[in-house]
């Protein structure tokens, strides 16, 4: 199956597109998913309350799943470059939305369901590859200028930096179903960055019983 993150623009000779279409497609898209999950989304259902027909869906994507990512995407544009003046403000004001957003129930079941059509299909799992590069280039743009001013040392892994930061909220949201709350971010932002700076709580490297 080969999705693509844009409409289909090719289609036969007929009446005009309706601009309008797009954004009700996509939007009754995030509501039923929202509402059954992607195993209950079907194009008969978006169709009916996009008020649309299946084939105005198909000419512009060739799958649900495919419609999914698209629909996902629009509920955040990339975000800015923050500059607050420090790396740890940066970081604070970039991902306190995205933080809000793993917390918020509907969102939150959105991602889900989109990593798990990801896993499934190879052409979903690069479009999802993209979709999260995209959301990742403000942070490395902000880390990467850190280090220019010395805030943190060259040899920085960007990567693994936003993984880590991101990383226990993503964990709540897909694993564990622990409560998402407003100070996950501080707290792991600033484990992250006292890690950096070499002044992160000694761990207990003692062997365990037996």
């Amino acid at each position: 199956m080969a999705a693509t993150s844009e409409p289909i623009t090719t289609r036969r000779a007929g009446r005009p597109r309706d601009p309008g279409a797009d954004g009700a497609i996509l939007r009754a898209t995030l509501d039923l998913v929202a509402e059954v999950g992607l195993s209950g989304l079907t194009v008969d259902a978006v169709a009916a309350r996009a008020g649309v027909g299946k084939a105005t869906i198909y000419r512009r994507w060739p799958s649900k799943e495919a419609l999914l990512f698209v629909a996902v995407a629009t509920l955040s544009e990339e975000p800015p470059v923050p500059d607050t003046g420090s790396v740890r403000g940066d970081l604070m004001e970039l991902f306190a939305g995205m933080i809000d957003r793993f917390a918020d129930e509907r969102s939150g079941r959105l991602v889900v369901e989109m990593a798990a059509a990801a896993a499934q299909d190879p052409a979903l799992l690069e479009l999802q590859r993209e979709f999260v590069d995209r959301r990742r280039r403000s942070g490395r743009g902000i880390l990467r200028r850190a280090v220019a001013r010395g805030e943190l040392g060259p040899d920085v892994d960007v990567d693994l930096v936003l993984d880590l930061i991101v990383g226990p909220a993503a964990y709540r949201c897909f694993l564990s179903h622990q409560p998402i709350t407003p100070d996950l971010l501080v707290r792991a932002l600033d484990l992250v960055l006292a890690g950096l700076a070499g002044t992160a709580p000694e761990v207990d490297r003692s062997p365990g019983p037996g």
